[in-house]
């Protein structure tokens, strides 16, 4: 009972600790770290590889034994074409079955992949990361999608892998190496060829270059695919001296049916970020504008986050900001407000935008005049809803989105790291 105690303390440790991220993608990283250093023992992937546990399986915490169930489902379920293929694409996605916009990506960009495979001719698999607590789960139930997942030890069943294209979030980029097993380490060298593609789809989340630098044992062919306009130039190839390839994000909301200004809730919801400035926005709103309904989205499916979307008067990004939360209830008939940032949106001007606070001190100052002036002229909120709609369309679309992918599945990268920057890494590699 001694080794529960100790973990179920560990992960409160991690959680508490994890608070100080910013993102839900940064507190996953910081909760990571911990339960990598400090997991006891009795969890170590020995035991959960072929190798039973001394414990019962009723002193085990849930997430590890919801983990042993869905390892047996993956072992029956893993797909014969996969494993006598020659050539895999891999998704490499965390193992939890949680939901955030990074996650809904790749997932999009992997059903998209199967549409191309008569261009790239690679066998599709979706595998969660290897981790040091053999979590994993079978299927993703936060948002509509065909996938089954596997595990990452799985891929070493593909006895016949000659050619697999990996790609891999961006903040899991640090920590392969040194997760893998011996026997993964050793079957990905062996191959003729192994491209790992990072998904930068969020640059708080991304590396710098020297954190991962290791995959480069395993291969010289390491490249980025990057979500945003905003951190797609040659100076962020040139600063992680690798390939990329502009991909971004796109969801598809025609299923969903926007309403118009008059049919809005008093409703506002917001992100789950953590931001300084949160808490002063989140009691002004309470304190001077009561008959709004505040809700912060967390812990649901995509579908039941559209219909909050879709019904509030207003949204709330407290993280990067130019994201779902002010793109879909926007998208929605809505206002999405948020502070911006230069690391997200695509140009300062949108600044211009009355939706747009210049900094946290700027939002907390004006938000709510903000939201009072537009609830109260269902023209000027409905012309700013076109003309904020007009700047999405501009940069995203499904033709675009497409080809985009197609170009990721052919590895047609738009931008290669300067000569120069090429020389002064292989100086620094031969020194």
């Amino acid at each position: 009972m001694g080794h529960v105690i100790n973990y179920r303390l560990i992960r409160l440790y991690a959680n508490v600790v994890a608070f100080r991220g910013r993102t839900k993608g940064e507190r996953r990283k910081i909760r990571g770290k911990i339960l990598q250093a400090y997991t006891d023992k009795a969890y170590t992937i020995a035991q959960f590889k072929g190798t039973e546990s001394s414990l019962p399986d009723r002193a085990l915490p849930a997430a590890v034994l919801e983990s042993r169930i869905f390892s047996r489902a993956q072992d029956i379920l893993f797909p014969r074409e996969v494993e006598t293929a020659e050539k895999i694409m891999v998704f490499v996605v965390p193992e939890h079955n949680e939901m955030s916009g990074g996650i809904f990506s790749m997932f999009s960009i992997a059903n998209q992949m199967r549409l191309f495979k008569s261009i790239h001719g690679y066998e599709i698999i979706m595998l969660t990361r290897p981790n040091p607590e053999c979590l994993t789960f079978l299927r993703q139930t936060c948002f509509r999608n065909a996938e089954t997942v596997f595990r990452f030890e799985q891929l070493l069943r593909c006895a016949n892998a000659r050619d697999i294209y990996m790609h891999l979030p961006e903040y899991a980029s640090e920590y392969l190496m040194w997760d893998l097993s011996d026997d993964a380490k050793n079957f990905l060298q062996n191959l003729d060829t192994l491209h790992i593609n990072l998904l930068n789809q969020n640059i708080w989340l991304m590396p710098e270059r020297e954190k991962f630098e290791s995959l480069f044992e395993l291969t010289d062919n390491v490249t980025q695919s990057v979500a945003h306009h905003a951190y797609f130039s040659q100076e962020y190839t040139d600063r992680y001296n690798i390939p990329s390839l502009l991909l971004p994000a796109y969801t598809d909301l025609g299923e969903y049916t926007p309403t118009d200004f008059k049919d809005k809730e008093n409703l506002i919801i917001y992100s789950l970020d953590d931001a300084p400035h949160k808490e002063q926005v989140l009691e002004r709103i309470s304190r001077e504008l009561p008959q709004y309904r505040l809700l912060e989205i967390r812990n649901i499916t995509f579908d039941k986050y559209m219909e909050y979307a879709t019904r509030c008067r207003f949204s709330i990004s407290f993280g990067e900001g130019f994201d779902g939360y002010v793109a879909q209830p926007i998208h929605m008939g809505g206002i999405g407000l948020t502070v911006y940032n230069d690391e997200f949106f695509p140009s300062d001007h949108f600044l211009n935008y009355r939706n747009i606070f210049k900094s946290a001190d700027d939002m907390v100052e004006n938000i709510v005049d903000t939201i009072r002036d537009l609830a109260a002229d269902g023209r000027a909120y409905t012309e700013l809803n076109r003309a904020f709609c007009a700047e999405y369309d501009m940069l995203y679309s499904i033709k675009e989105y497409r080809e985009q992918v197609k170009k990721l599945a052919l590895k047609q990268f738009e931008l290669l790291p300067t000569k120069d920057h090429e020389v002064r890494r292989n100086h620094v590699l031969a020194s």
